[in-house]
């Protein structure tokens, strides 16, 4: 009796865990949409064979921002430009700019010192440079994150590419995608549970799928 009421533990504890692991079901909106294409951007062709390394900009908050909000957001988009491959990324940190430049962030809609891209490629070698504007953020849920952003070509000052865009996780279609870049890198599953719903309270993981969606647009080598 006790060795069949153990092969029936075995077995039912076998099928929880089977069940617990499965994906998520094809109804689910990671899966099946609908999906956020941002819209608002444009550029080049394709990048010029020239622009082989590209410097960061630390991103530029508003007032409501603060640093310690906008360092995670550099720290998400520096992994997410170097997953591209399209250049070497050379980052500029916020103590090397305000060596450079004076300050500690530069707003690329404001007016640009008009020796600051000489001033980066001295500092950098870099043949081109990203700008990144946070044009709004919301770090609780629904978390959202507004992201203007430029490449800049430094010998001739000519925009390769500009992206504006404001990820809301209000919105459907932005939470899908959110969810479903999270289940595209992987561990968002417990023995019992989908965990991809977390990055939609997580603002560092969150700022990581607006990095990849955006620098996604990047023209193509």
């Amino acid at each position: 009796m006790r060795i069949r009421f153990f092969s029936a533990s075995i077995l039912l504890l076998a099928a929880s865990f089977q069940a617990g692991c499965e994906t998520v079901p094809p109804s689910d909106g990671a899966r099946q949409g609908p999906f956020f294409t941002p819209t608002n951007t444009r550029g080049v062709e394709r990048l010029p064979a020239a622009i082989r390394r590209v410097a960061l900009l630390p991103a530029a908050g508003g007032p409501g921002v603060v640093e310690e909000s906008l360092v995670r957001m550099d720290e998400a988009l520096l992994a997410e430009f170097t997953r591209t491959a399209r250049a070497e990324c050379v980052p500029v940190s916020r103590e090397l700019l305000a060596r450079i430049a004076g300050v500690r962030q530069i707003d690329s809609a404001a007016a640009l010192p008009h020796d600051l891209l000489t001033r980066i490629k001295s500092a950098t070698q870099a043949d081109a440079v990203v700008f990144v504007d946070i044009t709004s953020y919301s770090p609780y849920p629904p978390l959202a994150i507004g992201l203007r952003a430029k490449l800049v070509n430094v010998e001739s000052s000519d925009i390769l590419w500009a992206f504006d865009a404001i990820f809301d996780s209000a919105k459907p279609a932005v939470r899908n995608s959110a969810r479903r870049h999270a289940l595209a890198e992987g561990n968002t599953f417990t023995m019992t549970a989908d965990m991809s719903a977390t990055i939609l309270q997580n603002p560092s993981r969150f700022a990581a799928y607006v990095g990849a969606a955006t620098f996604a647009t990047l023209p193509p080598r």
